[in-house]
């Protein structure tokens, strides 16, 4: 999903990148190294074309892993057990069978596969390794991921969009405009230092009979009150998982992870906001 931020903000030109299944974006200084190491942590981190993450499916073992593969496979099973496994890397069976292997719908939907729990992941950096019937697929959580780790490079007034989610940085704060689910801006302002935006939405990457966010209680594309959900936090990372959390209805962990000072935008199919604000929904008032 396309963001927008004030232009006024923006000290150079933006620099676009096609990259993990979406415009990635950049402003600021050091915004081509950043995009660099997108392009460089997706090499590593795609299941749609040969990389180590490839090759651990295939083979359930992976020995002498990239250490960055390491650093995302651990950051997706930190995650899953924050979440209680509402948000976990072992879905990619139900993600195909629900209609997406290659690209969104380009599969016939199927019977609701179980998603495996984790036990029997391991993560060193001696080895990967998966039990049998069990394949990961980062998907949010590895775009989060690199984008936190590529915004290591950027510098001032700088912000990086991969697809929705957003790092920014603003020393003297700065507004962020969020696409609404009618394709109209909602601004919102962003304090001063470094914050994470990030959006879950089952509008987007979505088909006839499923989209992209897998319940794993059902092995089912989500059936969701809210069809888009914004999170504001300290990081991208951070702002991605209590996004999803949110968009799957799970108030209780969502009260577990949010901390202090998050705040969250959903839309639900009435077309109506709401807002989080101390571990409850409320309506917005503009």
């Amino acid at each position: 999903m396309e963001r927008s931020v004030t232009p006024a903000l923006l000290p150079v030109p933006e620099l676009t990148l096609e990259a993990l299944g979406t415009h990635v974006r950049a402003s600021g200084q050091g915004a081509f190294a950043a995009l660099n190491e997108v392009r460089r942590l997706e090499g590593l981190l795609t299941r749609f074309r040969p990389s180590p993450l490839t090759r651990l499916n295939a083979h359930g073992e992976l020995l002498d892993p990239p250490a960055d593969v390491v650093l995302a496979v651990r950051h997706a099973l930190d995650v899953a057990r924050r979440t209680r496994g509402l948000i976990t890397p072992t879905v990619l069976g139900a993600l195909e069978a629900a209609g997406y292997e290659a690209a969104p719908g380009d599969s016939p939907v199927r019977d609701a596969v179980p998603v495996p729990a984790l036990d029997g992941v391991v993560a060193t950096y001696e080895v990967i390794r998966i039990p049998a019937g069990v394949r990961l697929d980062l998907g949010g959580t590895a775009k989060s991921w690199i984008a936190e780790q590529a915004a290591r490079f950027l510098g001032g007034d700088a912000v990086l969009d991969a697809g929705g989610d957003l790092h920014v940085q603003f020393p003297q704060g700065g507004t962020v405009g969020i696409e609404t689910p009618d394709g109209s801006p909602l601004y919102v302002n962003v304090g001063a230092g470094v914050a994470g935006v990030a959006t879950s939405s089952v509008l987007k990457r979505a088909w006839a009979g499923g989209h992209h966010v897998i319940d794993p209680r059902t092995g089912r594309s989500a059936d969701t009150a809210f069809v888009q959900v914004t999170a504001l936090a300290g990081r991208v990372t951070v702002a991605e998982t209590l996004a999803k959390v949110a968009l799957l209805g799970a108030d209780d962990v969502l009260r577990d992870v949010a901390p202090p000072g998050t705040r969250l935008l959903a839309f639900d199919r009435a077309g109506h906001v709401h807002t989080w604000q101390d571990g409850r929904w409320g309506r917005w008032a503009a």
